[in-house]
């Protein structure tokens, strides 16, 4: 570096190259520290191990977060699994807060069905 006569001499050309030479400082001091506390070794790393965890869906899984059903059975699946939350110690239980919109959103499923049955909602009877 040209010296000005002025001032103390630049010891770098630039504040990133002065920036990144302390950061090479302290990286060495930190290293050494580490490898005092036994947190670290000088050794160089001979192998590097890494997990691949996969997950299997079964097609139930799949299905629901997919699509909604388009047969008849698969419905009256959901359905099932809908009561089965919806039963003490199931996951909607406690969640009192869409119990509303649950229930209007059988209702409008109740009518629908209704409508879509020749004879009317009243003539149906459930089976089992």
């Amino acid at each position: 570096m040209p010296y000005s006569g002025r001032g103390r001499p630049a010891l770098y050309c630039s504040k990133a190259h002065r920036n990144r030479a302390w950061e090479v400082r302290t990286a060495e001091q930190r290293l050494q520290r580490d490898i005092a506390a036994a947190a670290a070794c000088a050794e160089p790393v001979r192998e590097v191990v890494t997990e691949t965890v996969t997950r299997t869906r079964t097609r139930v899984e799949t299905r629901l977060e997919r699509r909604p059903p388009t047969a008849a059975q698969d419905w009256v699946k959901h359905l099932a699994e809908l009561t089965r939350q919806l039963e003490p110690g199931g996951n909607l239980n406690g969640e009192h807060w869409y119990h509303g919109r649950l229930y209007g959103a059988l209702l409008d499923v109740v009518v629908a069905l209704g409508d879509a049955y020749p004879a009317g909602i009243d003539q149906l009877k459930p089976r089992c």
